[in-house]
């Protein structure tokens, strides 16, 4: 089954470093998704780069302290604008510092010949 659409990229880029409660802001805020019924983030971190505050974060050598270094973090959601206006409000509460960019994006999912109640709930929203 093949589903097309046009949905929303919403991309939030964050501080490795910056936590709440001894919990990373990227790990929160994926609960938070999960909770809201979000379809799927994906979480990439950077081997490089710089950003509003001009420090510059170079890839480690050693693949091993790769996570425990200050980078930035991405977490990028493909949804539905209802979505993404939720998502918004989430970070309006939740956010304390980072950069949010939202972009229309084609959209088109593949699933398996067995139509899911997920792909139902896909296909009624377009």
């Amino acid at each position: 089954m093949k589903i097309r659409d046009q949905r929303k990229e919403l991309n939030i880029y964050l501080n490795s470093k910056d936590h709440e409660n001894h919990t990373p802001i990227y790990k929160k805020l994926l609960d938070k998704f999960i909770s809201m019924d979000i379809l799927g983030c994906t979480i990439l971190k950077s081997t490089a780069g710089y950003g509003t505050e001009m420090n510059v974060k170079y890839p480690d050598e050693f693949i091993n302290n790769f996570w425990t270094k200050d980078s930035t973090i991405i977490l990028r959601v493909i949804e539905t604008e209802s979505k993404i206006e939720e998502i918004i409000k989430l970070l309006d509460v939740e956010l304390p510092k980072g950069i949010v960019t939202i972009k229309d994006v084609d959209y088109i999912r593949y699933t398996k010949a067995i139509v899911t109640n997920e792909d139902i709930r896909l296909a009624d929203s377009v």
